[in-house]
C-alpha cells in the first residue's frame, strides 16, 4: 500500500516529538554524527574576523564573492562544469533552499511537482502548505537501471534525491540520461536534492553525474557540511539557472533573514577542505570501516542495497541493537517492499565503540 504524503508527515511529526523528549532511546536512524576529523576540517575557524564593520552589520552568505568564487571553482575542478557567479545561491542550510524553490515555482510557470520517493519529508510539508500538487511518477528506486518513470509529456518539475540517502545508493547514470532527454523534450525543470553529494565511496572520480542534466533547467542543492559531517556549521547552496536566482534569493532572504558573519567564516574553511587534494577522503574511508565493523559484529544483519555514498544504509538490525532504539522504517519514506529494514546512521554516536 502506497503511503500518502499526509500520513508520512504525521509519522515525521510524531518522530520529531519522540526524538526530542525520549532521553533514553538511541536514535539509530537519526542525523547526529560523530567522527575523528571534525577538528581537522574546522581548523582555524576558532578566530572570527575582528573588523567591526563585518560584525556590526547584517551578513548574507549569498553576498560573499569569495565564497561564491570558491564554490564555482570547486565545480569546475570536480565536475568539469562551469557555473557563473549568479548561477549559485548560498544559504545557511538546505531547507530554506527547498522553500525558496517551491515559492519560486509560480514565477517559473510551473503548477505541479512530480517526484520519485524517497524525498525529504519537508518537500511534502512545503508543497502541502503552498497548495502545490505533487504527483508520484515512479514506485521503484532510481538506483536501478530499469526502474520505470511515468514522466508527463508537458512542462513540469521533477524532484529527485541523489544520492538516495536512505539507502546510501546513487541514481543510475541511465536514469539521469533519461531525465535529461525528458528535460530537452518538454522544457521541464529538475530539482536535485544533492544534499549528500560529494561523499561517494568510490574515490576514483568525485564528479557527480547530475551535473550532466540540462544546466538551464536544473536546480541542484549541495550541502558541504554533510559532505564533511560537520552539521552545526549550517551551510548549503543551490546551483541554478541565473535567470531564476533573484526569485530564489528574494524568497530565501524573506524566510531566513541574514545568515551572519560566522557562517561565512566556517563556509570558506569548508570549501577550502572540499577543494583540497585529500578533500573528505579520510571521512569516507572511516564511514566504510564503520559499516564493515557493524556487519562483522552482527549489528547489521542484511542490507536492502549495497551502499556507495554518504553515511546511511537501509538494513535489518540485530534485535539486541534495536533495544531502546528509535528507528525509521519504510513508512517514513513512502516506500514498500522492505519489511524489517530501518534507516541506519553509520556515524551515530551511540554505537558501541571498539
Amino acid at each position: 500500500m502506497i503511503i500518502p504524503p499526509a500520513q508520512i508527515l504525521g509519522l515525521h511529526r510524531g518522530l520529531d516529538s519522540t526524538s526530542r523528549t525520549n532521553r533514553t532511546g538511541r536514535f539509530l536512524s537519526g542525523w547526529q554524527t560523530t567522527h575523528p576529523f571534525s577538528g581537522r576540517y574546522l581548523d582555524g575557524t576558532q578566530s572570527l574576523p575582528q573588523e567591526l564593520s563585518t560584525l556590526e552589520n547584517y551578513s548574507f552568505l549569498s553576498d560573499s564573492a569569495a565564497l561564491t568564487d570558491s564554490i564555482t571553482a570547486f565545480h569546475t575542478e570536480t565536475d568539469g562544469v562551469a557555473y557563473p557567479g549568479d548561477g549559485v545561491y548560498v544559504s545557511s542550510g538546505s531547507s530554506p533552499l527547498l522553500l525558496g524553490f517551491f515559492l519560486a515555482l509560480r514565477e517559473m510557470g510551473v503548477e505541479e511537482v512530480c517526484y520519485v520517493p524517497p524525498v525529504y519529508y519537508t518537500c511534502y510539508y512545503f508543497c502541502g502548505a503552498l497548495g502545490i500538487p505533487m504527483h508520484r511518477v515512479g514506485d521503484g528506486l532510481l538506483h536501478g537501471e530499469n526502474t520505470e518513470l511515468e514522466l508527463p509529456e508537458r512542462r513540469s518539475a521533477l524532484i529527485l534525491c541523489d544520492p538516495i540517502w536512505v539507502f546510501g545508493t546513487t541514481v543510475h547514470p541511465r536514469q539521469i540520461e533519461r531525465i535529461a532527454e525528458w528535460q530537452r523534450r518538454t522544457g521541464s525543470f529538475v530539482l536535485v536534492d544533492g544534499t549528500f553529494q560529494y561523499a561517494r565511496w568510490d574515490r576514483s572520480s568525485r564528479a557527480e553525474p547530475t551535473a550532466r542534466l540540462e544546466q538551464d533547467l536544473t536546480f541542484r542543492i549541495v550541502c558541504p557540511t554533510k559532505s564533511l559531517a560537520v552539521h552545526g556549521t549550517r551551510f548549503a547552496y543551490l546551483l541554478l539557472p541565473p535567470e531564476f536566482r533573484e526569485s530564489i534569493r528574494y524568497a530565501c532572504a524573506n524566510s531566513t533573514g541574514a545568515t551572519g558573519a560566522a557562517n561565512e567564516h566556517f563556509a570558506l574553511r569548508i570549501m577550502e577542505v572540499m577543494r583540497s587534494e585529500e578533500s573528505n577522503d579520510a571521512l569516507v574511508e572511516h564511514i566504510q570501516r564503520e559499516r564493515e565493523r557493524l556487519l562483522a559484529t552482527g549489528v547489521i544483519r542484511s542490507e536492502a542495497a549495497l551502499p556507495e555514498a554518504g553515511y546511511y544504509t537501509f538494513a535489518v538490525l540485530d534485535q539486541a541493537a534495536l533495544k531502546d532504539a528509535i528507528v525509521m522504517d519504510q513508512r517514513f519514506f513512502g516506500i514498500e517492499g522492505f519489511a524489517d529494514h530501518v534507516r541506519v546512521n553509520l556515524l551515530h554516536p551511540g554505537w558501541t565503540q571498539p
